[in-house]
C-alpha cells in the first residue's frame, strides 16, 4: 500500500483498485455460473455450510492482514447472497 499525500491520490488509488476488484468479481461470477453444471436441482444452489466456510476463511484472512473482520464479513455475506441470486437466475434461465 502507498502512503498518499492527498485526497486526489487516495481516490486515484481506489479507482485503480476498483478496476481490479471488478475484474476479480467477474472471474468469480464465471466460476459461480460454471457451478450450475454440477448442481442437480434448484435446492442445491444455496449451501449454508459452504457459505459459513467462506465467511470463516475470509474473516480469518482479514485478521491476518490486521483489518476489521466485521467489515469483510458484511461484504462477503452480501457478495455471496448476490451470487446465489445470480446462480438461481441462471439455473432457471440457462
Amino acid at each position: 500500500m502507498v502512503n498518499c499525500s492527498s485526497l486526489g491520490e487516495i481516490r486515484k488509488n481506489i479507482d485503480s483498485l476498483d478496476m481490479e476488484i471488478v475484474s476479480l468479481l467477474v472471474r468469480r461470477g464465471k466460476y459461480v455460473q460454471q457451478a450450475i453444471k454440477f448442481k442437480s436441482n434448484y435446492s442445491k444452489i444455496e449451501d449454508k455450510k459452504r457459505v459459513d466456510e467462506i465467511i470463516a476463511k475470509v474473516t480469518s484472512y482479514s485478521r491476518e492482514l490486521n483489518f476489521d473482520p466485521t467489515v469483510i464479513e458484511k461484504i462477503y455475506s452480501f457478495l455471496i447472497e448476490v451470487y446465489i441470486q445470480f446462480e438461481k437466475k441462471k439455473f432457471l434461465n440457462p
